[in-house]
Formats: C-alpha cells, sequence, structure tokens
C-alpha cells in the first residue's frame, strides 16, 4: 500500500508540476505577443487650416460698461479677419461701413458687464456676437473671426 501511494503521490507531483509549467509558458508567450504586437502605422493626416484672409484694424475702444453699481470700463484693441479669397470690393465695403462697424463694436462691447467679461468663455461669445452683426449689415462677403488685440477692464 505504501508504494502505490509513492506512486500515486509522484504521478499527482508529476502531472501538478507539468500544469505548472505549461500555465507560465502560456503566459509568457501571451506577455510576448502583447508587447511585441506592433500596432498598424497610423498615418498622420496633415489637414490644411484655411488660409488667414485679409485684416483690418479698427483700432483702440475704450467704452463704459453695463455695471449697475459701480463704474467700470474696458479698453479694447479689435480686428476683423475678412474671409480668405473674398472681393476687393469686400475690403472697400468694410472701410465704407467702418462707422457702422465702430458702432456695432461699441454697442456690444458696452452692453456687457465687468463681470461677464472676465470669463473666457464669454469673451468667445461677444466675438462671435460682434462678428454676427457686423456680418449681417455686410453685403459682398463676411467675416471670418474677431480678434481682440488687448484687452483690459478695469
Amino acid at each position: 500500500m505504501a508504494a502505490d501511494d509513492k506512486k500515486l503521490l509522484n504521478t499527482l507531483i508529476i502531472l501538478v508540476s507539468a500544469v505548472l509549467v505549461i500555465s507560465l509558458v502560456s503566459a509568457f508567450a501571451s506577455f510576448w505577443m502583447i508587447s511585441t504586437k506592433t500596432t498598424p502605422a497610423t498615418k498622420k493626416v496633415i489637414v490644411e487650416k484655411p488660409e488667414l484672409g485679409p485684416i483690418t484694424t479698427l483700432g483702440e475702444f475704450i467704452v463704459n460698461l453695463a455695471d449697475p453699481t459701480e463704474s467700470h470700463y474696458l479698453r479694447a484693441n479689435v480686428v476683423l479677419e475678412l474671409d480668405y479669397g473674398s472681393s476687393l470690393k469686400l475690403a472697400e465695403e468694410v472701410e465704407k461701413r467702418l462707422p457702422q462697424i465702430k458702432d456695432i463694436v461699441i454697442s456690444c462691447l458696452g452692453a456687457k458687464t465687468s463681470v461677464q467679461l472676465q470669463d473666457p468663455e464669454n469673451r468667445e461669445s461677444l466675438k462671435a456676437e460682434v462678428k454676427d452683426k457686423i456680418n449681417a449689415i455686410l453685403n459682398r462677403g463676411q467675416l471670418a473671426k474677431v480678434y481682440f488685440t488687448s484687452f483690459a477692464v478695469q
């Protein structure tokens, strides 16, 4: 009986050892396959950005803000970018409508409070508002963007 138990024990040890070796080999093979697997090379797609359109500088604006309790003002330099490829007639129209455009800018800037202008998102929406209102009066093309080259609230 002791010989049968010893034989069974040896068989069990060999079987467990074989399962352990197979498991280790399988784990190593999986690790090696995952770590050496190369992902297909992704092509870097270069998207051409539209070129900068003609630029018109409106100059510096100093406006009183719409704060109800305290007096605050805004000093900002405003620059307009016309659509790229726009005709010379659009640039001429912008020059002719400069008083209207400056009035729109002053109205939009003066309608904001100092608290509203502290938030960068509100400044971006202010640019969009100015652009949309100016585009509404233009007949020969559209503005691409409005830029603030300086912006200070006091």
